[in-house]
């Protein structure tokens, strides 16, 4: 076993919180809220269509930007989801997100998943992250786009190591 695949597996079996922390840890804070703050409240208002977002890209890295508290609210970057749950902005703070690569995104919903049985993470792993994931490094199809090859490569793992890894997400939460 490589050891990304080795880490990735390490990361899976770790409590949630934990694996937040030691990702703070491994890229550092996050650089800017997810959307700015007056902006959010008047799209909550129906003043505007979206909310500005913040600057806190770091794809030019390879990295996604996770909100933490996905383990209390679905797709806290959604516009439909945020009009529907109507999340306080505090859950859009800095300090609220975590960079991630790919293959840690993936992790992370599959903790969410498993912690609240099923309520929450399971969308952003069936409809984004998995089969993200199956396209890149399983049938590899490549991406294209720079910043997708950025993600692409900070994540990389071998076909093998990625079906392993699905494997073992698919029986930790039973999908």
């Amino acid at each position: 076993m490589s050891d990304k695949l080795s880490y990735y597996k390490s990361l899976l079996n770790s409590e949630y919180d934990d694996a937040v922390q030691s990702l703070i840890k491994k890229y550092g804070t996050v650089l800017d809220d997810y959307f700015k703050e007056a902006s959010y409240n008047k799209f909550l208002s129906g003043e505007i269509k979206s909310p500005t977002k913040g600057k806190f890209s770091r794809t030019k890295d390879g990295l996604y930007c996770h909100h933490m508290d996905e383990d209390k609210f679905l797709n806290l970057g959604n516009n439909k989801f945020i009009l529907d749950n109507r999340p306080n902005f505090q859950y859009q703070t800095k300090d609220r997100l975590v960079y991630c690569n790919l293959i840690e995104h993936l992790i992370l919903h599959a903790i969410i998943a498993q912690k609240t049985n099923g309520e929450f993470g399971i969308p952003g792993l069936i409809i984004f992250l998995i089969p993200k994931v199956q396209e890149w490094y399983i049938n590899g199809i490549k991406p294209t786009r720079p910043w997708e090859v950025n993600c692409y490569n900070a994540a990389f793992i071998s076909s093998g190591e990625a079906k392993e890894l699905l494997n073992s997400i698919k029986l930790y939460f039973k999908v």
